[in-house]
């Protein structure tokens, strides 16, 4: 089933095509979508579709931009246009970018059947005929083809000397591969797999580096395959290799394979340096394998110890002020979360009935996380928690997360170990600012895009577009619970400038709409939402 994924800064057109085609009878999946391009870009790269489906006039990130993008680290999905009829002058533009068709709206259900059709039928040709391409190098022992795969594995020794390399540059170049480049990064990727599953993934991997049109090259090797890929500068080589990567470990003839780790080396500058950077990814791949790493991508530097995976645990907005948190901050943050409750009966008796629970689920994770049991909590003082009331009730919420916390820092794991701990500090600051991107929080660690996308979510469990609408919409439960504010005040607040959007995500998370939930938490005070 081919996956499409939808940008538009118009809500009516976005319900409009949600709703006027019938996604999967068609064989088609709609993973998500997103009102510009900015914030489309690092839902992309998550959700990795097979075609996009994109306005060109948007706020922030036009389409042109977005397409651009997807060119330069996505180039195997499928770019189909939608424009008004003043937007046409575009179409040699978007050629040039690799769209593959235009929808001049209004768009019917016919249409876009069509054109969906269409360009899924070129993708799966093109698959085919690369497929069947990379398998034929497999099994022929001569011609261009296999030669630039023995080439490129001399490449990949332990011995060589720049004028060999020099030869094997030439050599390449005669029959029309380009190796120059400013920097370059070896990917060893290993697979146990064997006989006609092994020639498949190879096949796979060589189809996906040649739709990347020239930035990744593959050969295989005896256990598993290589990639070369080029880039322009550190970051940019970094966001290729991280992107590629992550398309790799999604390839069908991979993503169910046990055992399966792509070891990103170091970054080099000079062509002569490429075997240092194979041999780092070749170490690092025999260092991750020693230390039995969970991590089916992993690049050099992240050998670290990390938390354990937060799949399938809720996010709560009082755990994230916590999570990192000194003990000596616990007065200051509870009084901003009950501050942020509303006023209640005698100031804090209302809040204590979401306070409680927050604070438990807040200790238990931070226990959990620093790799202990959270049963282990004192249960004499679970008890006081639930059961005070008032300032009593508080103090006992206060002795409970410190003695959380103490337990995190005896573990070693407090406020800034990795990068992705860094991230998820400056996400509790900063997740209500509308504009806040996966750029500015993988500029914020000292990452690429690409590469921090790929570590989060190895780290998390789960996505960062994921970690950050659970955490703007587990503070707008909050809100819509203890405030009057407007939904539309609640939208902002949590970070979205568009109402419209804010309350399609609310309702595909939570199965209700801002204000039915509203409705549905009036007769149970007392109690916090933890969906």
């Amino acid at each position: 089933m081919m996956k499409v994924f939808l940008v538009d800064d118009e809500i009516a057109i976005r319900e409009t095509l949600r709703n006027i085609f019938p996604w999967e009878a068609q064989g088609f999946q709609l993973v998500g979508e997103a009102p510009d391009g900015e914030m489309a870009l690092p839902m992309i790269r998550d959700l990795n579709p097979d075609i996009l489906l994109t306005d060109i006039r948007m706020p922030f990130m036009d389409g042109m931009a977005l397409c651009a993008e997807i060119k330069r680290l996505m180039p195997w999905v499928g770019v189909i246009i939608l424009s008004g009829y003043d937007d046409f002058s575009y179409a040699q533009q978007a050629i040039s970018l690799g769209v593959r068709e235009y929808l001049l709206k209004p768009i019917t259900a016919k249409e876009l059947g069509a054109v969906l059709s269409r360009v899924a039928g070129q993708i799966e040709a093109e698959r085919r005929e690369r497929e069947n391409a990379a398998s034929l190098r497999q099994r022929v022992a001569s011609g261009n083809q296999f030669l630039k795969e023995k080439l490129l594995a001399s490449l990949f020794t332990d011995e060589g000397d720049r004028f060999e390399d020099e030869i094997l540059l030439q050599q390449m170049r005669a029959m029309g591969v380009n190796l120059a480049a400013s920097c370059y990064v070896v990917i060893d990727i290993a697979y146990p797999l064997k006989d006609e599953a092994r020639a498949a993934a190879r096949a796979a991997l060589a189809s996906l580096a040649e739709a990347t049109g020239g930035s990744v090259f593959t050969c295989g090797m005896a256990q598993g395959t290589r990639a070369l890929v080029l880039g322009d500068n550190e970051r940019d080589v970094e966001e290729r290799a991280y992107s590629f990567a992550s398309s790799a470990a999604q390839l069908p003839e991979l993503k169910d394979c046990e055992g399966l780790l792509l070891s990103i080396g170091e970054t080099v500058s000079d062509y002569y340096d490429i075997r240092r950077a194979m041999q780092s990814a070749r170490h690092l791949r025999h260092m991750a394998a020693r230390r039995g790493e969970g991590r089916r991508i992993i690049g050099v530097g992240e050998l670290n110890d990390r938390p354990a995976s937060l799949n399938n645990l809720d996010l709560s907005p009082l755990y994230e002020k916590l999570q990192y948190a000194a003990a000596g901050e616990i007065d200051t943050i509870l009084a901003e979360y009950t501050d942020s409750l509303g006023p209640g009966a005698d100031g804090l008796s209302l809040a204590m009935g979401y306070l409680r629970v927050a604070a438990l689920i807040a200790a238990q994770r931070i226990v959990q996380e620093a790799g202990a049991d959270p049963m282990a909590l004192d249960e004499g003082l679970i008890a006081e928690v639930m059961r005070a009331e008032g300032a009593a009730g508080l103090e006992a919420v206060k002795a409970l997360l410190r003695k959380a916390i103490e337990c995190r820092d005896r573990s070693g794991r407090g406020a800034g170990e990795t990068p992705v701990g860094k991230a998820r500090i400056y996400l509790s600051r900063c997740y209500s600012n509308p504009n806040l991107m996966l750029q500015d929080v993988a500029g914020e660690v000292g990452m690429s895009q690409s590469h921090f996308s790929t570590v989060f979510a190895q780290e998390t469990g789960i996505t960062f577009t994921q970690y950050l609408t659970a955490l703007r919409l587990g503070k707008a439960r909050e809100l819509l619970t203890a405030t009057a504010m407007r939904s539309s005040e609640i939208a902002f607040a949590v970070g979205y400038n568009d109402a419209h959007y804010f309350s399609y995500l609310f309702k595909k998370h939570t199965g209700y709409t801002p204000s039915e939930y509203r409705k549905s938490k009036k007769n149970q005070p007392g109690t916090h939402e933890n969906q």
